[in-house]
């Protein structure tokens, strides 16, 4: 936990600590200080939001150009089918990042209930995107299994060439869907904390 997430972990500890009765909603209202950290906390994610659809867009141009370049050693057919099927499985997860997060970048106000209001927004296209993940992850390896068997099985390969591509799928996989269990938890959590931030100032 870096040190944001354990600031917001205290602060909401310490609010939660003043409720009346455990189950009921938030009574207390939140301090000054809670609500610029909202905002700042807010805001911070949004530029980061940002810089990570930059890394995206950068790492995804950084592939392409490797497995064009890679295409070279192969067979046309092989080499022509593998960038274009890594081109779509580059545009379907561009677009879908891009299209999930629209209209979410920034608070149309500047009022505490929209920060928390665009914040609980996030985490709900999170889960968007959690749900998204496993079909773009089957979509990849229904593409990658066959391409990979027909790429070894047009020239002599060594025996590592096979445990090395199949081992990386499998491997790269399942720490995928480990992290993929860890990030849903993680974000079912936050959404709880922000909705019960967005009735409390609801009701103030």
């Amino acid at each position: 936990m870096n040190a944001a997430d354990q600031e917001w972990s205290d602060l909401m500890a310490d609010w939660q600590a003043d409720e009346a009765m455990p189950g009921e909603a938030m009574s207390v209202p939140l301090s000054d200080e809670a609500r610029q950290h909202i905002r700042r906390r807010v805001r911070f994610y949004g530029y980061r939001m940002v810089l990570i659809t930059l890394f995206e867009i950068a790492g995804c141009a950084a592939m392409l150009a490797w497995v064009w370049k890679e295409s070279m050693d192969q067979p046309r057919a092989i080499g022509t089918v593998g960038v274009a099927g890594t081109a779509v499985i580059i545009a379907v997860a561009l677009g879908f990042s891009l299209w999930n997060r629209r209209g979410i970048w920034a608070p149309a106000t500047e009022s505490t209930l929209t920060f928390v209001e665009l914040s609980l927004e996030r985490q709900r296209r999170n889960l968007m995107a959690l749900r998204f993940c496993p079909w773009f992850l089957a979509g990849e390896l229904a593409f990658l299994v066959p391409w990979s068997i027909w790429a070894l099985l047009s020239k002599p390969t060594e025996p590592w060439r096979w445990l090395f591509a199949f081992g990386w799928m499998i491997g790269m996989s399942a720490l995928f869907l480990i992290f993929w269990a860890w990030y849903k938890k993680r974000t079912l959590r936050k959404t709880a904390e922000w909705e019960e931030l967005r009735q409390a100032l609801a009701g103030e």
